[in-house]
């Protein structure tokens, strides 16, 4: 097996981060920069917490971690709870893209279709493994860091930077939730890159936490940028303000729909977060089970979300309230589960 670096495990981070740009919105008024700020410091140590495990029985891979700290029964129990946790999270990944490029092209193309065609490019990138994984994301994360720096480049002498005073005008006041939330989602997924990436290499933790800081210089930088440019009424009045911000820059008539270009690069993030939540299902499932190659249940499982999200993805809002109650659950849940697991291991390597 080949063995994955820091520099790999970044790449794919933060490919799969910098695809929350694409929905990210702008309801935490001209202070959400903060909020981010805020979620990104404290997403490091969750990070670092996250791969103790790993790093405790190097020799063990992370599926294997739990039958080996608390036997094959509970051990299965722990991991099945896991992937019920990781379709939801593959659902809600699957859901935010085809309702995002649903609204984009006007409500042209059929629910099914975009379905089809999201969760097809997520098995093929899943299928073979963490490693081609990986490798995919390598070039992949240039694409999209030069498409979003073109975009704030091009933005600048457009921006409006009083929109962003007076700061934190309301004081400190819902501040700490607002930025659980975010820690919550997206950068509480790290818990599945730290899983799935434990036990491949050398200075996995490096590089993840080397992630979630370019990660969040990024969405912050573009967060600014949707508030300076759309103005914070603006800002607030569009579903996507990313998409919006790339449709109204001005920057000649050689290039036109800079959107395109903005929301096709993060896209492909959507798809690689999606990927990485099915790698981590699927190495659940087969750790817990004992049967199944890791391409059936990726396939089943792009099945079976599939149906779901066709049958759900009619109204942006219920999906909103879905994705609030997503962000408030996900992060206690990974925080217990990545503690259990420690605690587990840590007691077993005492012994």
């Amino acid at each position: 097996m080949n063995q994955i670096n820091g520099r790999q495990a970044t790449c794919l981070l933060l490919v799969v981060l910098s695809g929350w740009s694409l929905t990210m919105t702008a309801a935490n008024g001209r202070d959400g920069w903060i909020v981010l700020a805020i979620a990104c410091f404290f997403s490091l140590l969750f990070t670092a917490f996250c791969c103790l495990p790993s790093e405790r029985l190097p020799a063990v891979c992370w599926f294997d971690l739990p039958a080996t700290a608390f036997g094959n029964g509970f051990g299965s129990v722990y991991l099945l709870l896991l992937a019920a946790l990781a379709f939801w999270s593959c659902n809600m990944s699957i859901l935010s893209s085809v309702i995002f490029l649903r609204t984009v092209s006007g409500g042209e193309w059929p629910i099914w279709l975009l379905t089809a065609a999201v969760l097809f490019c997520a098995a093929c990138a899943a299928q073979n493994g963490i490693q081609k994984l990986v490798l995919w994301t390598e070039p992949v994360i240039w694409v999209v860091i030069i498409a979003l720096a073109a975009s704030l480049l091009l933005s600048w002498r457009q921006l409006d930077w009083t929109q962003l005073f007076p700061v934190l005008e309301n004081g400190w006041d819902g501040i700490p939730f607002r930025a659980y939330v975010l820690l919550s989602v997206p950068f509480g997924e790290v818990f599945y890159a730290a899983a799935v990436l434990g036990n491949t290499g050398t200075q996995i933790r490096t590089g993840l936490l080397r992630a979630c800081v370019l990660a969040g210089v990024l969405l912050c930088l573009l967060y600014i940028r949707n508030i300076c440019l759309l103005g914070q009424n603006g800002a607030n009045a569009v579903l996507y303000p990313s998409y919006t911000a790339a449709s109204v820059l001005e920057f000649g008539e050689s290039f036109q729909r800079g959107e395109v270009l903005i929301s096709g690069s993060l896209i492909v993030c959507a798809i690689a977060r999606i990927a990485l939540i099915l790698e981590f299902l699927s190495g659940c499932l087969q750790a817990a089970t004992g049967h199944g190659s890791e391409k059936r249940i990726i396939w089943i499982a792009v099945v079976l979300a599939g149906i779901l999200c066709v049958l759900f993805a009619g109204s942006n809002q219920a999906f909103a309230y879905a994705q609030e109650l997503y962000q408030i659950l996900f992060l206690p849940i990974a925080l217990i589960a990545a503690a259990v697991l420690f605690f587990g291991v840590y007691l077993k390597t005492k012994q």
